[in-house]
């Protein structure tokens, strides 16, 4: 009877064994392999993790910008200095569009004061996280208008007055009152283009220019590239309005 015994918590651990390792298997497809969690609880942690790097890009202390994600209901732990683009299109791959649409509404929700303009390179890592997400730009525009804020360049007292036109605070979207083959021109396109073709060569142009490649390296140098980011900004905002279909 003894030897009967063995034998049967024998066979039983090695069923459980296999179970263990089906369910494993299972979690491991149907998560697509990404490391730190599995679908829901991956996904979660992602938009915290996405949250929390916008919040303390803004000079947001950790511990405060933790605080405001339990506010808006995101207690996930979160991973600090993530690259926003990157995590953004993950969280897209699993997400469906009303997640989505929700990750960057609360984004702008969390950054969002009308007394209070959004720096540079807070807008950058907006801009970020909505092409990520599979937005266009006017996703932003639009929720600019409904939570009524503007997006304003803090960098305008190191850089030349020539950059800002004339000096003072350089706004980001303003309607820009330029002839089409001009902004066209600020693209770098030529002919009539599609709307799909305009996206293309600003987020080329973006990627070339965008303020964070120059972080750390001299006044000047900085002012140039957020002057420039801003300029074709104006014009990829304003060919957007234009060209709609």
């Amino acid at each position: 009877m003894g030897l009967i015994a063995i034998l049967v918590m024998i066979a039983a651990g090695g069923a459980i064994a296999v179970g263990i390792m089906i369910v494993i298997a299972v979690a491991e497809r149907n998560g697509g392999g990404d490391p730190g969690g599995r679908a829901a609880l991956d996904r979660t942690r992602i938009a915290g993790s996405i949250l929390f790097q916008l919040l303390v890009a803004g000079g947001m202390q950790p511990a405060e910008a933790l605080r405001e994600l339990r506010r808006v209901g995101v207690v996930s732990p979160v991973t600090a200095g993530i690259d926003i683009a990157s995590w953004a299109d993950r969280y897209g791959q699993s997400a469906t569009p009303q997640q989505r649409e929700w990750l960057l509404e609360t984004a702008v929700r969390l950054v969002a004061s009308p007394a209070s303009p959004v720096p540079l390179r807070q807008y950058a890592l907006l801009l970020d996280l909505s092409f990520s997400l599979g937005f266009h730009t006017d996703a932003l525009a639009r929720l600019r208008e409904q939570y009524g804020f503007d997006y304003i360049d803090h960098a305008k007292d190191s850089r030349p007055r020539e950059a800002d036109r004339g000096g003072g605070a350089m706004a980001l979207f303003v309607r820009d009152e330029r002839d089409t083959e001009t902004l066209l021109s600020v693209l770098g396109i030529e002919g009539t283009p599609s709307r799909q073709a305009i996206i293309s060569a600003y987020r080329r142009m973006a990627a070339q220019i965008h303020p964070d490649r120059v972080h750390g390296q001299a006044d000047e140098v900085r002012s140039e590239a957020a002057a420039r980011f801003i300029e074709i900004t104006r014009a990829y905002e304003a060919l957007m309005a234009i060209y709609r279909d």
